[in-house]
């Protein structure tokens, strides 16, 4: 089992070409283009989803060769903002089939047997797209980046798929940051949804969330951060979701107050860099004409990678 440590960004489709051109001419050890299908599974009675687990078959061609397959388990995790950190199983298949007698020991919780799993299972929902990757080397780091562009069916209906995720492949998260700082410039979007729940989500006609935030009246702490933070992007894109521009300043405007706060008694070292983002955020956020342009903003997405650096103290 390893841990994927990864950023997710939404991204709008005149983003594509000057972002492959920056990573074309600037950062470079590997580039490909792949044609990815994946099914997912689960049961009548949603047990992979009960113990936040999901599980896909992924095939994988590369121009001009025959698919290459196999099975993957993955944990919920955790994310902050667009930061998705969970731990994930891949084995590799003769073909596309499920089965799961390939997987190690210990895969699933002790109640859960294999035997009994794989007879419930059924498809739930497929992801289909085009993936293509650039492996770079950035500072001490190892970072694929990889640009999704398709569909998310099921049935009936279908969500697009058009994003880029930077997986961190070896090295340390402080670099995948920084890294995602320089694309920032390219008006991306911290994204929290996976694949897998915007899956389900379509399967059960779901519609996004918004929630509420229980901070401490008495005193703002740094401790709280996490919470802002999810507080903000859950919001923001349910603003996002249902053109709710009167919900979107609320919530802008009880963060301003909460990073205020912090960042006049914060010592760090991006200290500098963070107050200057909150700055120049602070005098836009107070008259934004539209949802996505602000959202997609580079200083909207800047201050919140900073704000992400402050959760690995």
């Amino acid at each position: 089992m390893s841990q994927e440590i990864e950023l997710k960004f939404e991204i709008d489709a005149s983003t594509i070409a000057p972002l492959s051109n920056f990573l074309n001419t600037h950062y470079i050890d590997h580039a490909e283009t792949l044609q990815l299908t994946n099914t997912y599974y689960d049961s009548h009675a949603s047990i992979l989803r009960q113990i936040a687990s999901s599980i896909r078959i992924r095939g994988t061609a590369r121009l001009g060769q025959t698919a290459q397959y196999e099975i993957t388990v993955k944990s919920a995790g955790s994310a902050v903002a667009g930061l998705h950190a969970r731990q994930e199983i891949n084995v590799s298949l003769p073909n596309d089939q499920l089965n799961l007698t390939v997987l190690p020991p210990n895969t699933f919780p002790p109640h859960i047997h294999i035997i009994d799993l794989a007879s419930q299972l059924i498809p739930q929902f497929t992801t289909n797209f085009e993936r293509r990757t650039w492996l770079i080397t950035y500072a001490n780091s190892v970072i694929e980046i990889a640009l999704d562009q398709g569909q998310i069916t099921d049935s009936k209906n279908y969500l697009p798929i058009l994003e880029i995720e930077l997986e961190l492949k070896s090295g340390s998260q402080l670099d995948l940051v920084l890294f995602a700082l320089e694309l920032s410039q390219f008006n991306i979007h911290l994204f929290s949804q996976s694949k897998a729940a915007r899956g389900y989500r379509l399967i059960n006609n779901g519609q996004l969330k918004k929630i509420d935030i229980r901070a401490n009246s008495d005193s703002v702490s740094l401790s709280e951060l996490p919470q802002w933070l999810d507080y903000w992007q859950t919001n923001e894109e349910y603003a996002l979701a249902n053109n709710d521009p009167i919900l979107y300043q609320t919530v802008l405007d009880a963060v301003a107050v909460y990073l205020k706060h912090i960042l006049a008694v914060l010592n760090h070292q991006y200290s500098p860099q963070l107050n200057e983002s909150y700055h120049n955020w602070n005098q836009q956020r107070q008259h934004f004409d539209s949802i996505k342009k602000f959202a997609y903003s580079e200083l909207n997405t800047k201050l919140k990678l900073y704000l992400i650096l402050l959760t690995f103290s």
